[in-house]
């Protein structure tokens, strides 16, 4: 199971923070800034996976930007490392080459498409296809619900 799911830049500002399980507002912040130092102090040459408290952090660079989740330790790792590459090739055609800005500007998307991937912890779908098809939808129904509301405006 995921715990939580963190992004971040090498600045330590959190650009994307989910959590799937139960913690309070300062185990939150501890708990995130406890991540963020295991994650910045390492050198690239170490590999991707961390041993911390009971858990497994799982993460991957993609330019400034760190995707970090923290799994069970009895989670398999390179499945993580593959749902974190998923989730950024997905952001990265949702946004056409994904960049911190994108986070900061639009974080309502970056939400909806992890929302789409992962559900309670667990991955909810593995399928890009599906996963933009999801998001299309209901980016659709997003803008037809506008356009209706225009026209009642207007022609009521």
């Amino acid at each position: 199971m995921i715990h939580f799911l963190l992004c971040f830049n090498r600045q330590s500002k959190v650009r994307l923070s989910k959590f799937y399980s139960t913690y309070t507002p300062t185990e939150k912040n501890r708990a995130t800034r406890e991540v963020m130092n295991q994650v910045l102090s390492r050198s690239p040459k170490f590999c991707n996976f961390v041993q911390w408290r009971e858990f497994t952090i799982v993460y991957q660079r993609f330019a400034s930007l760190f995707f970090v989740m923290v799994t069970d330790s009895t989670d398999n790792e390179l499945v993580t490392l593959e749902s974190i590459q998923r989730f950024v090739v997905v952001l990265d055609i949702v946004f056409g080459n994904i960049c911190e800005l994108d986070l900061i500007y639009e974080f309502q998307r970056a939400y909806q498409v992890l929302d789409e991937f992962l559900l309670t912890g667990h991955l909810q779908e593995s399928s890009s296809k599906e996963i933009l098809r999801a998001i299309n939808d209901a980016e659709g129904m997003e803008k037809s619900l506008l356009v209706a509301e225009v026209l009642d405006q207007h022609f009521l």
